[in-house]
Formats: C-alpha cells, sequence, structure tokens
C-alpha cells in the first residue's frame, strides 16, 4: 500500500509535546500497513527516522489568508453552512506541491491529521481515498472561543458558527474514506474510529511519595490552562492549606514571566515553567490535579498521570473523552464542584492506602487502553480492514 502523509503546522519527528507524539505514532503506524511518502509543511529539511517512512517534501510555509477570502467566507457560513470552503479557505501554494505529488505517485490512501488543515491545503478533491485525524471537535473549539471573550457580538458569532460548523464537519466526515477522533462523546459519524491521545512517558516504579506535593501539568499561555490553574489557586488551594498546611503545588509548563510571578506571589505554590526532566517530577508528586474547565478533544495530561503511576483529581472537563473506560473512585477523583475537589485531594494526601489503589487501577487500565502499543494497533487494524 502507498501512503501519502500530509502534516501542515507542525514537526513529525521532533517529540516535545501531545500533538506531536500523536503525529509521530501516525507515522510509526502507517509505515506498519505500507510504503509512506510525508509531505511537511512545518519544518525546514525534517529527515526521517522511521523505517518505511520517506520525507519527500519539508518546507515551513505559513497559512496564507485573503481579507477578501474572509469576506466571502462570512457571507458563505450563512448561505451554505454545509460547505467546507465557507470556513475555510484553500492555500494555493500548499494545495499545487500537494497536487504535484499525487499526479506523479500512485497513492491508495491520503492522511491528514485535522480536518481544518485538510480543508486548507486543499486535500478534499481527494475525499475517496482520504483518511482525516479528526481530533478536536471544531464545533466545540467554537464554543470554547466563546467562553474567551467578553464581547456579547463576537459571543454569539461564535456560538452562531459552531452550531453551522457543526453541520459541516458531520457531512464531511461521512464523505471521507475514514477518520480517527480521541474523544467518543465528540464523534459524529459512523466512519469516525475511536483514537486514542496517548504519553510519550510511563513508569512501572511503584508510588512511594515522599512528601505533600501536588503536580500540575500544562503549557500556561493556553487559556484552559491558565484559567484552570488560576481558578485552583486562588479557590481550591487554600481550602486543601487549611486542612494539609504543608502540601504545596507545583506547577510545570512555559508561561509568561508576569504570570509565572502572580503563580510564585501565592503561598505554598511553586511555579518552574519549562523543565528538563518530566518523570522526574512526577515521581515526586504526591497528587496530579486537572483543574481545566474549558476546552475540545482530550487531555494528555489526564492519562500520562496515570501511566506515570500517579491518582489524579480532575473537574468533568478535563476527564473528558475518558469516562467510558477510566472510573471515578477507582481508578481516578471526579470532582464536579471546588469543594470537591479539594475534598478528594485532601483524601488523597491523606491517605497512602487509598492512593496506592487509585494508581494502581488507573495505571492498569491506561496500559489495556491507551499506550503507545495500543495506538498503532488501532491504526493498523482501521486501514488494514479498508483493503479487506
Amino acid at each position: 500500500m502507498n501512503i501519502l502523509y500530509v502534516v501542515n503546522n507542525s514537526n513529525i519527528f521532533k517529540v516535545n509535546n501531545g500533538g506531536a507524539l500523536r503525529n509521530y505514532l501516525f507515522a510509526k503506524a502507517l509505515s506498519e500497513v505500507g510504503h509512506v511518502d510525508i509531505i511537511s509543511f512545518g519544518n525546514d529539511n525534517e529527515v526521517s527516522n522511521i523505517s518505511g517512512c520517506e520525507v519527500i517534501f519539508s518546507k515551513k510555509i505559513r497559512d496564507s489568508y485573503s481579507s477578501v477570502g474572509g469576506i466571502r467566507s462570512l457571507v458563505c457560513a450563512t448561505l451554505w453552512p454545509e460547505n467546507p470552503y465557507s470556513y475555510y479557505q484553500v492555500d494555493k501554494r500548499k494545495e499545487t506541491i500537494i497536487d504535484s505529488f499525487v499526479n506523479t505517485k500512485k497513492y491508495d490512501i491520503i492522511v491528514c491529521r485535522y480536518m481544518a488543515p485538510a480543508i486548507k491545503i486543499g486535500l478534499l478533491k481527494y475525499k475517496e481515498r482520504l483518511i482525516i485525524d479528526a481530533d478536536d471537535n471544531l464545533a466545540n473549539v467554537m464554543k470554547y472561543e466563546a467562553t474567551k471573550t467578553a464581547s456579547f457580538y463576537k459571543k454569539r458569532k461564535l456560538l452562531y458558527k459552531s452550531k453551522r460548523i457543526e453541520r459541516m464537519m458531520n457531512k464531511l466526515l461521512n464523505e471521507v474514506l475514514l477518520s480517527f477522533g480521541p474523544n467518543k462523546s465528540e464523534m459524529s459519524s459512523s466512519k469516525t474510529i475511536f483514537l486514542h491521545n496517548t504519553s510519550s512517558i510511563a513508569s512501572e516504579a511503584p508510588y512511594a511519595p515522599t512528601s505533600n506535593r501536588i503536580l500540575f501539568i500544562g503549557i500556561l499561555a493556553f487559556y484552559p490552562n491558565e484559567q484552570g490553574i488560576t481558578h485552583f489557586v486562588d479557590v481550591i488551594f487554600p481550602q486543601i492549606r487549611r486542612i494539609i498546611p504543608n502540601a504545596h503545588l507545583h506547577i510545570v509548563g512555559k508561561g509568561e514571566p508576569e504570570f509565572l510571578a502572580y503563580l510564585n506571589s501565592i503561598e505554598g505554590v511553586e511555579a518552574v515553567g519549562l523543565v528538563e526532566d518530566i518523570t522526574k517530577e512526577y515521581q515526586e508528586a504526591a497528587a496530579v490535579v486537572i483543574p481545566i474547565y474549558h476546552g475540545a478533544g482530550s487531555s494528555i495530561k489526564f492519562v500520562e498521570a496515570m501511566l506515570m503511576k500517579r491518582p489524579v483529581v480532575s473537574t468533568p472537563m478535563g476527564a473528558r473523552g475518558f469516562s467510558e473506560v477510566f472510573r471515578d473512585g477507582v481508578d481516578y477523583m471526579l470532582a464536579e464542584t471546588d469543594k470537591e475537589f479539594a475534598d478528594k485531594t485532601i483524601e488523597l494526601l491523606s491517605s497512602a492506602e487509598k492512593a496506592r489503589e487509585i494508581v494502581n487501577n488507573g495505571h492498569e487500565m491506561a496500559l489495556k487502553h491507551y499506550s503507545q502499543e495500543k495506538f498503532i494497533e488501532i491504526v493498523k487494524e482501521s486501514i488494514t480492514k479498508l483493503g479487506a
């Protein structure tokens, strides 16, 4: 089988975050199905380190945008809401490059991560052999954007757009050859196959914390992380400290200096920014908190903590996409209110036996359902069945 794998705005072989790992695992899984040619618009001169994968084009090209196209899209989104080109403009430069390879080589399937890039780089003309890793639900992304604005007009426009973009997405995913998604609750097509997010790290070391350290990991410039951890340190963490005075919060992730300074000004909180060894951060933590209230897709930090044998306390949004596998009170702790979040974190810090039980259950389920090996197996089996 000959496969073309197109990556729009990120590299494939430098695994430095969850999205990059998903890119890499897709390439690895595809290479076990057939020969893979890679076109990358995210990085200059990428070199493959996967057998069976060949980079045939690699140049960083930013998306182009025209104001005329933007006005046309605004009008068309109202008149023709099921037309994907009503929402996204095609980048003719990238489309021409892809077409030049497709016209000279016979590809059985064409694969692209994310739906919007697939539209913007002109892949829909090949939809009868197109596989999309839809990942984030575009309608939910619009709803999330609406939560970020204080403007009533902009909020209504984004919510209006989310309803129409959902119709477009449902129609499109039923027309392509196959699609994947990491959240069963966001899957809108019978042709979409559940494909979990996973982590680049895992541990078999026993859970044996030496302090009451609470850990939060996330890019702090990303609004759901910034908003979530702000709420945690302002509202939830003080409730924990009243019962466990020596509890301290360790925050890891890139953020603006001003925001890091604010976090570090709070008693018991240490925001360290980026770190070289993330595994050490997990090993020194007694519990991992995921106070996330907005977003789409699924949160990699949820399953990563379990693979690293750490107990998790999470909001429902932080656990989105995982609730069908992981059980509240058995594999992790679900907190629907601020008081519940504080109480369940306190319970884990106060009872080593309960924490260890949660850790062992969660780790077993994570290995069974959310490992890299399981990811590759799902992609291979799904694509192989297409040729059956």
